[in-house]
């Protein structure tokens, strides 16, 4: 093989490889379809972080979530028996226009209407609330 057949070979070698290499990126551009992943993981549609109004100490000990939606209701007690608890959670895998109530013995009720959740291919997008709940 002469020096010359040796350049050939490596200049279509080459051409080979930015062949595939224009594949490979035009199967990654934006107009190409992505596989959706989807993962198991189980996502709520709302999560309450429940404080007091005056302290800012985590206030959720205690409290029940009411999330409604039309006819649907989800009602979550949170976690009673830990002082420290600051966030409850509702409506689990599920879209909708919510009203979210928090009531906890010895502070007023808290509500926040028109709360929407929305869906992508998988899972909820979680909406995020804080309540400041006063006595």
């Amino acid at each position: 093989m002469t020096l010359i057949d040796l350049r050939t070979a490596a200049l279509r070698s080459l051409a080979s490889v930015g062949a595939i290499g224009c594949l490979v990126l035009s199967a990654c551009s934006q107009n190409s379809p992505q596989p959706i992943i989807c993962t198991a993981l189980f996502a709520y549609g709302i999560t309450v972080t429940v404080v007091d109004s005056v302290t800012g100490a985590p206030a959720a000990s205690g409290a029940v979530l009411v999330a409604r939606d039309g006819a649907y209701t989800d009602s979550v007690p949170a976690q009673a028996d830990s002082p420290n608890t600051s966030s409850v959670a509702a409506a689990g895998e599920r879209a909708g226009t919510y009203t979210v109530t928090i009531s906890k013995p010895g502070y007023k009720p808290w509500t926040q209407s028109g709360v929407t959740v929305t869906k992508d291919e998988c899972h909820v997008r979680g909406v995020a609330l804080t309540a400041k709940l006063q006595r």
